[in-house]
């Protein structure tokens, strides 16, 4: 064995490394980017529900309200 094949095989070594690195950051970098995306979707999920919660509540209450003054209005007629 002689020092060329150890540098060449040393060489290749830290290139197979290197390529892998670079691969595991790019797609560290993808990775990031997808779970960013998704968490805007969540958030703008989120606010949608709590708009529409909201909305379920407020409704409820108008229920409430029509309901006591159709009863205003039947003791008016009465």
């Amino acid at each position: 064995m002689d020092w060329t094949e150890i540098v060449t095989a040393g060489i290749a070594a830290l290139g197979a490394v290197g390529g892998s690195a670079l691969m595991q950051s790019k797609a560290t970098a993808v990775l990031q980017v997808k779970l960013d995306a998704l968490r805007n979707d969540v958030d703008t999920l989120s606010r949608r529900v709590d708009k529409h919660n909201n909305l379920i509540d407020r409704m409820t209450i108008a229920e409430c309200k029509i309901k006591e003054l159709e009863s205003e209005v039947k003791h008016e007629k009465s």
